[in-house]
């Protein structure tokens, strides 16, 4: 199948114009990519190919240090640092039963940065200080990267305000200090005869808002087409791929479609590379239904819930092994 027919590529260089007409049209394309397959490519995201390159550049040097290097940034208990090889197996899930095997993947995270000023500021849940490894230019590439496809996930805002139905300017409200994850993944190579139960990452969906993709041409991703089957979705030169996650298909009624998708690395010879942004709303978004995706036969399947008491639970359950998740009863506290 053709990248671009049940994964539709849209084009938002109209947003560049901030045109009322353009905002519009595009999100009646992004509205129909919701509800169908819940991924799409986008094109004209503005985006430099050359700070595209860098920030592969540096996935790749970074997963070539010695593992022991690297472990001086283990995964800490806000979420920010390496997260060691096969070290994250599938158990909290909103389709999925529990995974048999560990993801076949190590990555690095990058969140939000948080003042120490901040009154949260390793308080709260993901509130606390991102670590880096001792890279030349590691740092710099990453954090331009980061900030570039953060304002890309403010000038979609606009456009899924209206694709739900409500004012342009609807969920600037829940973004005034987006919740944000960079991660830099690695896959190694697949091995000879993999077991059927072996993935690079188990079939989800993701837990938030939005996430938007840069992926090398190995291959690998695949999403759930409506039957049950698994279609591929490939790198499109000149685009990034986005799809939707469970936040938002709770503030739609499980309207929009959070598509489940997985990871399998087709090659034994090479290792698979992908850059994800996952954009998500403020901590203390509360997140509830939209009036529109309820009423009478449409029953509200999701209680309100705070966003960082919902992620926070997703993550405890997936990744156990952050360092200093359990190191005091006050989880939050410095330590």
């Amino acid at each position: 199948m053709e990248p671009g027919q049940s994964i539709p590529i849209i084009d938002i260089g109209g947003l560049i114009t901030d045109d009322g007409a353009a905002v519009a049209a595009i999100a009646e394309q992004v509205r129909a990519a919701c509800l169908n397959s819940g991924f799409f490519y986008l094109s004209g995201h503005g985006i430099a190919a050359d700070l595209l390159a860098e920030v592969f550049s540096a996935n790749r040097a970074f997963h070539a240090l010695p593992l022991a290097q690297k472990l001086h940034i283990k995964l800490n208990r806000w979420h920010r640092g390496y997260q060691p090889f096969a070290t994250s197996t599938l158990v909290s899930s909103a389709r999925f039963a529990p995974a048999a095997a560990a993801n076949q993947l190590e990555s690095f995270f990058l969140r939000h940065e948080v003042s120490p000023d901040d009154p949260g500021y390793q308080l709260r849940e993901l509130m606390g200080p991102n670590q880096w490894p001792d890279v030349a230019v590691f740092r710099d590439v990453v954090s331009r990267y980061d900030a570039a496809v953060c304002e890309l996930g403010m000038r979609l805002l606009p456009v899924f305000s209206l694709a739900v139905g409500e004012c342009q300017d609807f969920f600037r409200q829940f973004f005034r200090n987006p919740s944000t994850a960079l991660r830099l993944i690695h896959y190694p190579a697949a091995p000879e005869s993999p077991s059927e139960d072996l993935y690079g990452i188990y079939p989800h969906t993701d837990y938030g808002f939005i996430t938007i993709l840069a992926q090398d041409d190995v291959g690998g991703l695949e999403i759930q087409a409506v039957d049950g089957g698994w279609m591929p979705a490939p790198s499109v030169p000149g685009t990034l791929i986005v799809n939707i996650g469970d936040i938002l298909a709770r503030w739609t009624n499980e309207v929009f479609n959070s598509t489940p998708h997985r990871v399998i690395n087709p090659s034994t010879r090479r290792s698979r590379y992908s850059v994800g942004l996952f954009f998500d709303p403020d901590i203390e978004a509360q997140i509830r239904c939209l009036d529109r995706f309820t009423g009478p036969g449409q029953p509200v399947m999701h209680p309100p819930i705070r966003y960082g008491d919902y992620f926070q639970n997703r993550l405890d359950n997936n990744y156990p092994d952050r360092v200093g998740v359990a190191a005091t009863d006050n989880r939050w506290a410095p330590g």
